[in-house]
Protein backbone atom coordinates (compact mmCIF):
# COMPACT_ATOMS: atom_id res chain seq x y z
CA UNK A 1 0.00 0.00 0.00
CA UNK A 2 1.14 3.51 -0.64
CA UNK A 3 0.89 6.65 1.11
CA UNK A 4 -0.45 9.94 -0.28
CA UNK A 5 -1.81 13.10 0.87
CA UNK A 6 -4.96 14.87 -0.05
CA UNK A 7 -4.47 18.33 0.29
CA UNK A 8 -8.18 20.80 -0.59
CA UNK A 9 -6.27 24.12 -1.67
CA UNK A 10 -2.61 25.36 -2.15
CA UNK A 11 -2.27 26.90 1.43
CA UNK A 12 -1.46 23.64 2.44
CA UNK A 13 0.96 21.87 -0.04
CA UNK A 14 3.18 24.76 0.49
CA UNK A 15 3.04 23.90 4.32
CA UNK A 16 3.47 20.29 4.17
CA UNK A 17 7.17 20.65 5.57
CA UNK A 18 5.51 21.47 8.52
CA UNK A 19 2.91 19.48 8.68
CA UNK A 20 5.30 16.29 8.13
CA UNK A 21 8.13 16.78 10.85
CA UNK A 22 9.28 13.36 12.12
CA UNK A 23 8.00 14.06 15.31
CA UNK A 24 4.53 15.01 16.28
CA UNK A 25 5.66 15.25 20.16
CA UNK A 26 5.48 19.06 19.43
CA UNK A 27 1.75 19.11 19.04
CA UNK A 28 0.85 17.37 22.32
CA UNK A 29 0.69 20.75 24.75
CA UNK A 30 -1.41 22.33 21.91
CA UNK A 31 -4.23 19.28 22.99
CA UNK A 32 -7.15 21.10 24.45
CA UNK A 33 -10.65 21.52 25.20
CA UNK A 34 -10.37 24.81 23.75
CA UNK A 35 -8.66 23.59 20.65
CA UNK A 36 -10.55 23.25 17.25
CA UNK A 37 -11.36 19.68 16.62
CA UNK A 38 -9.63 19.55 13.23
CA UNK A 39 -5.91 19.99 14.85
CA UNK A 40 -7.28 17.02 17.26
CA UNK A 41 -7.57 14.94 14.56
CA UNK A 42 -4.64 15.38 12.61
CA UNK A 43 -2.45 15.22 15.96
CA UNK A 44 -4.37 11.78 16.45
CA UNK A 45 -3.98 10.89 12.78
CA UNK A 46 -0.59 11.46 12.35
CA UNK A 47 0.40 9.17 15.40
CA UNK A 48 -1.91 6.34 13.91
CA UNK A 49 0.13 6.41 10.84
CA UNK A 50 3.62 6.48 12.66
CA UNK A 51 2.14 3.40 14.49
CA UNK A 52 1.10 1.78 11.56
CA UNK A 53 3.85 2.41 9.16
CA UNK A 54 4.31 -1.40 8.31
CA UNK A 55 1.33 -0.45 6.05
CA UNK A 56 3.43 1.01 3.90
CA UNK A 57 6.67 -1.08 3.94
CA UNK A 58 8.73 1.52 5.00
CA UNK A 59 10.40 2.86 8.67
CA UNK A 60 11.81 5.80 7.07
CA UNK A 61 11.02 9.67 7.72
CA UNK A 62 7.57 10.25 7.28
CA UNK A 63 7.88 12.61 4.54
CA UNK A 64 10.04 9.95 2.64
CA UNK A 65 7.10 7.85 2.61
CA UNK A 66 4.63 9.44 0.78
CA UNK A 67 4.15 8.87 -2.90
CA UNK A 68 1.96 11.61 -4.08
CA UNK A 69 -0.53 14.28 -3.63
CA UNK A 70 -4.61 14.31 -4.25
CA UNK A 71 -5.02 17.65 -4.88
CA UNK A 72 -8.70 19.56 -5.13
CA UNK A 73 -11.73 20.05 -2.92
CA UNK A 74 -13.88 16.32 -3.32
CA UNK A 75 -17.11 18.49 -2.82
CA UNK A 76 -17.68 22.20 -3.78
CA UNK A 77 -17.41 23.30 -7.60
CA UNK A 78 -17.02 26.95 -5.83
CA UNK A 79 -13.71 25.91 -4.77
CA UNK A 80 -12.30 25.40 -7.93
CA UNK A 81 -8.68 25.90 -7.87
CA UNK A 82 -7.65 28.07 -11.04
CA UNK A 83 -5.30 26.69 -13.56
CA UNK A 84 -2.78 29.11 -12.52
CA UNK A 85 -3.23 27.52 -8.83
CA UNK A 86 -2.63 23.75 -10.50
CA UNK A 87 0.40 24.55 -11.95
CA UNK A 88 1.91 26.25 -8.73
CA UNK A 89 0.81 22.92 -6.99
CA UNK A 90 1.96 20.45 -9.56
CA UNK A 91 5.63 22.29 -9.25
CA UNK A 92 5.71 21.41 -5.49
CA UNK A 93 4.72 18.03 -5.82
CA UNK A 94 5.42 16.24 -8.63
CA UNK A 95 9.48 14.85 -9.71
CA UNK A 96 10.19 11.23 -10.09
CA UNK A 97 9.96 10.00 -6.48
CA UNK A 98 6.02 11.62 -6.40
CA UNK A 99 2.89 11.32 -8.46
CA UNK A 100 0.59 14.23 -9.11
CA UNK A 101 -3.17 13.83 -9.06
CA UNK A 102 -5.90 15.90 -9.96
CA UNK A 103 -9.18 16.10 -7.46
CA UNK A 104 -12.53 17.24 -9.10
CA UNK A 105 -15.74 18.06 -6.91
CA UNK A 106 -19.47 17.54 -8.58
CA UNK A 107 -19.59 19.41 -11.34
CA UNK A 108 -22.43 21.75 -12.57
CA UNK A 109 -23.36 23.02 -15.78
CA UNK A 110 -22.58 26.34 -14.83
CA UNK A 111 -18.80 25.66 -14.26
CA UNK A 112 -18.11 23.20 -17.35
CA UNK A 113 -16.33 25.86 -18.85
CA UNK A 114 -14.04 26.08 -15.98
CA UNK A 115 -13.43 22.37 -15.82
CA UNK A 116 -12.77 22.22 -19.43
CA UNK A 117 -9.96 25.00 -18.91
CA UNK A 118 -9.04 22.73 -15.82
CA UNK A 119 -8.44 20.02 -18.22
CA UNK A 120 -6.54 21.49 -20.48
CA UNK A 121 -4.18 22.55 -18.11
CA UNK A 122 -3.55 19.42 -16.74
CA UNK A 123 -2.89 17.76 -20.07
CA UNK A 124 -0.38 20.39 -20.65
CA UNK A 125 1.05 19.68 -17.08
CA UNK A 126 1.16 15.78 -18.39
CA UNK A 127 -1.22 14.90 -15.24
CA UNK A 128 -1.97 10.99 -15.86
CA UNK A 129 -4.67 10.69 -12.78
CA UNK A 130 -8.23 12.60 -12.31
CA UNK A 131 -10.95 11.83 -9.60
CA UNK A 132 -14.07 12.20 -10.79
CA UNK A 133 -17.40 13.18 -8.38
CA UNK A 134 -20.26 12.87 -11.25
CA UNK A 135 -20.67 10.97 -14.24
CA UNK A 136 -20.69 13.91 -16.14
CA UNK A 137 -17.01 14.61 -15.55
CA UNK A 138 -16.30 10.66 -15.75
CA UNK A 139 -17.90 11.05 -19.25
CA UNK A 140 -15.54 13.88 -20.08
CA UNK A 141 -12.16 12.64 -19.30
CA UNK A 142 -12.48 8.80 -19.07
CA UNK A 143 -10.47 9.17 -22.92
CA UNK A 144 -7.78 11.71 -22.14
CA UNK A 145 -6.96 10.38 -18.06
CA UNK A 146 -6.54 7.76 -15.86
CA UNK A 147 -9.93 7.97 -13.68
CA UNK A 148 -10.49 7.39 -10.44
CA UNK A 149 -14.07 6.76 -8.83
CA UNK A 150 -14.59 9.42 -6.10
CA UNK A 151 -15.67 9.29 -2.25
CA UNK A 152 -18.97 10.57 -3.97
CA UNK A 153 -19.29 7.22 -5.65
CA UNK A 154 -19.08 5.44 -2.58
CA UNK A 155 -22.87 4.93 -1.81
CA UNK A 156 -23.69 3.64 1.64
CA UNK A 157 -25.81 4.65 4.87
CA UNK A 158 -23.63 6.80 7.20
CA UNK A 159 -25.03 7.38 10.68
CA UNK A 160 -23.68 10.09 12.36
CA UNK A 161 -25.87 9.44 15.67
CA UNK A 162 -24.48 6.11 16.05
CA UNK A 163 -21.06 5.07 16.42
CA UNK A 164 -20.50 0.75 16.88
CA UNK A 165 -17.52 1.36 19.36
CA UNK A 166 -19.70 3.88 21.59
CA UNK A 167 -23.61 2.58 21.46
CA UNK A 168 -25.58 4.90 22.91
CA UNK A 169 -28.35 3.22 24.94
CA UNK A 170 -28.97 0.83 21.96
CA UNK A 171 -30.06 -2.72 21.96
CA UNK A 172 -27.30 -5.49 20.36
CA UNK A 173 -29.77 -5.88 17.78
CA UNK A 174 -29.99 -2.21 16.61
CA UNK A 175 -26.41 -2.43 16.44
CA UNK A 176 -26.55 -5.74 14.10
CA UNK A 177 -28.73 -4.17 12.07
CA UNK A 178 -26.41 -1.39 11.69
CA UNK A 179 -23.68 -3.10 10.60
CA UNK A 180 -25.48 -5.10 7.63
CA UNK A 181 -26.77 -1.46 6.24
CA UNK A 182 -23.15 0.20 6.75
CA UNK A 183 -20.44 -2.09 5.98
CA UNK A 184 -21.54 -3.26 2.33
CA UNK A 185 -20.48 -1.66 -0.87
CA UNK A 186 -22.17 -1.76 -4.24
CA UNK A 187 -18.89 -2.45 -5.64
CA UNK A 188 -18.96 -6.30 -4.15
CA UNK A 189 -21.82 -6.80 -7.29
CA UNK A 190 -20.27 -8.09 -10.14
CA UNK A 191 -21.36 -6.20 -12.53
CA UNK A 192 -21.52 -3.15 -11.08
CA UNK A 193 -17.74 -3.54 -11.23
CA UNK A 194 -18.20 -4.56 -15.09
CA UNK A 195 -19.48 -1.76 -15.62
CA UNK A 196 -17.46 1.13 -14.33
CA UNK A 197 -14.39 -1.09 -16.12
CA UNK A 198 -16.49 -1.06 -19.54
CA UNK A 199 -15.40 3.05 -18.86
CA UNK A 200 -11.68 2.32 -17.95
CA UNK A 201 -12.30 2.75 -14.34
CA UNK A 202 -10.15 0.71 -11.84
CA UNK A 203 -9.84 2.60 -8.94
CA UNK A 204 -12.60 3.34 -6.23
CA UNK A 205 -12.54 5.68 -3.20
CA UNK A 206 -13.92 4.34 -0.07
CA UNK A 207 -13.12 6.20 3.39
CA UNK A 208 -11.97 4.88 6.45
CA UNK A 209 -14.69 2.58 8.07
CA UNK A 210 -14.83 -1.40 8.55
CA UNK A 211 -16.04 -2.27 5.24
CA UNK A 212 -15.92 -5.38 3.50
CA UNK A 213 -13.62 -5.15 1.32
CA UNK A 214 -12.91 -8.96 0.26
CA UNK A 215 -14.70 -7.74 -2.85
CA UNK A 216 -11.12 -6.17 -4.22
CA UNK A 217 -9.98 -10.02 -4.35
CA UNK A 218 -12.79 -10.97 -7.27
CA UNK A 219 -12.33 -10.18 -11.26
CA UNK A 220 -12.97 -7.46 -12.63
CA UNK A 221 -10.22 -6.47 -10.23
CA UNK A 222 -10.22 -3.20 -8.87
CA UNK A 223 -7.58 -0.95 -6.25
CA UNK A 224 -9.23 0.96 -3.16
CA UNK A 225 -7.87 4.36 -2.04
CA UNK A 226 -8.89 4.60 1.42
CA UNK A 227 -9.61 8.26 2.80
CA UNK A 228 -8.25 9.09 6.12
CA UNK A 229 -9.43 10.15 8.66
CA UNK A 230 -12.49 11.60 8.23
CA UNK A 231 -15.76 9.96 7.16
CA UNK A 232 -18.24 12.54 4.94
CA UNK A 233 -22.15 12.87 6.47
CA UNK A 234 -23.20 14.99 4.17
CA UNK A 235 -22.52 17.83 1.29
CA UNK A 236 -23.47 20.69 -0.50
CA UNK A 237 -25.78 22.01 2.24
CA UNK A 238 -23.74 23.14 5.18
CA UNK A 239 -22.83 26.63 3.54
CA UNK A 240 -24.13 29.84 3.25
CA UNK A 241 -25.05 29.90 -0.39
CA UNK A 242 -27.37 26.45 0.17
CA UNK A 243 -30.66 27.82 0.67
CA UNK A 244 -30.02 30.37 -2.55
CA UNK A 245 -31.61 29.26 -6.05
CA UNK A 246 -31.51 31.62 -8.79
CA UNK A 247 -34.76 31.06 -10.47
CA UNK A 248 -33.48 32.84 -13.33
CA UNK A 249 -30.59 31.12 -14.31
CA UNK A 250 -32.33 27.96 -12.67
CA UNK A 251 -29.44 26.20 -11.22
CA UNK A 252 -28.73 25.28 -7.50
CA UNK A 253 -26.69 26.49 -5.52
CA UNK A 254 -26.05 30.27 -6.45
CA UNK A 255 -23.72 30.87 -8.53
CA UNK A 256 -22.07 33.74 -6.93
CA UNK A 257 -19.63 32.54 -3.99
CA UNK A 258 -18.32 34.54 -1.21
CA UNK A 259 -16.50 31.79 0.08
CA UNK A 260 -17.53 32.16 3.24
CA UNK A 261 -16.81 28.51 4.36
CA UNK A 262 -12.59 28.38 3.91
CA UNK A 263 -12.72 30.59 7.16
CA UNK A 264 -15.64 29.09 9.24
CA UNK A 265 -16.35 25.84 10.69
CA UNK A 266 -17.69 24.31 13.40
CA UNK A 267 -18.52 21.85 16.03
CA UNK A 268 -21.34 19.96 17.25
CA UNK A 269 -20.50 20.07 21.13
CA UNK A 270 -23.86 20.02 23.47
CA UNK A 271 -25.21 16.62 21.50
CA UNK A 272 -25.34 13.00 21.15
CA UNK A 273 -23.72 13.66 18.04
CA UNK A 274 -20.18 11.84 18.43
CA UNK A 275 -16.99 14.46 17.48
CA UNK A 276 -18.90 15.79 14.00
CA UNK A 277 -17.53 18.97 12.94
CA UNK A 278 -17.34 20.93 9.38
CA UNK A 279 -14.95 22.28 7.00
CA UNK A 280 -15.56 23.64 3.71
CA UNK A 281 -19.23 22.91 2.56
CA UNK A 282 -19.44 19.58 4.55
CA UNK A 283 -20.07 18.03 7.74
CA UNK A 284 -17.70 15.27 8.96
CA UNK A 285 -16.87 12.51 11.50
CA UNK A 286 -13.48 11.23 12.36
CA UNK A 287 -12.76 7.44 12.58
CA UNK A 288 -9.33 7.47 13.80
CA UNK A 289 -8.24 4.18 13.49
CA UNK A 290 -6.55 2.60 10.87
CA UNK A 291 -7.21 -0.79 10.67
CA UNK A 292 -6.85 -1.79 7.56
CA UNK A 293 -7.27 -5.66 6.27
CA UNK A 294 -4.13 -7.43 5.98
CA UNK A 295 -5.26 -8.12 1.82
CA UNK A 296 -6.02 -4.47 1.70
CA UNK A 297 -2.41 -2.88 2.96
CA UNK A 298 -0.09 -5.60 1.08
CA UNK A 299 -1.49 -4.57 -2.06
CA UNK A 300 0.87 -2.25 -2.84
CA UNK A 301 -1.51 -1.06 -5.83
CA UNK A 302 -3.83 0.30 -2.99
CA UNK A 303 -3.11 3.61 -1.38
CA UNK A 304 -4.09 5.35 1.72
CA UNK A 305 -5.11 8.99 0.58
CA UNK A 306 -4.74 10.91 4.18
CA UNK A 307 -6.61 14.66 3.81
CA UNK A 308 -4.75 17.22 5.97
CA UNK A 309 -6.82 20.02 6.22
Amino acid sequence: MKLYIKANDIHTLKNLDELLQAHASRFEPLISPAMHPKYKHYYYAIKEIQNNQHYFYDERELKKVIKGVYFGNSYCEHLLPSPLDIAKAYSYFNDTHHNFVFVFPPIGEHKMKEAKEILEELKRLEVKEVVVNDFGMLQLVKEDFKVILGVNFTKTIKNAFLDAKEPLEVSSKQLANQKKLTTHLEFEIDFVREFYKSMGVSRVSIENKPYDMSFLNKKPLFYADIYYPNSTISHSRACDIAGIYNDKQTYFPAKTCQKHCTKTSLEFEHSKVLSLYQEYNTIYKPHLRLELPESVYKNKRNRLVWEVF
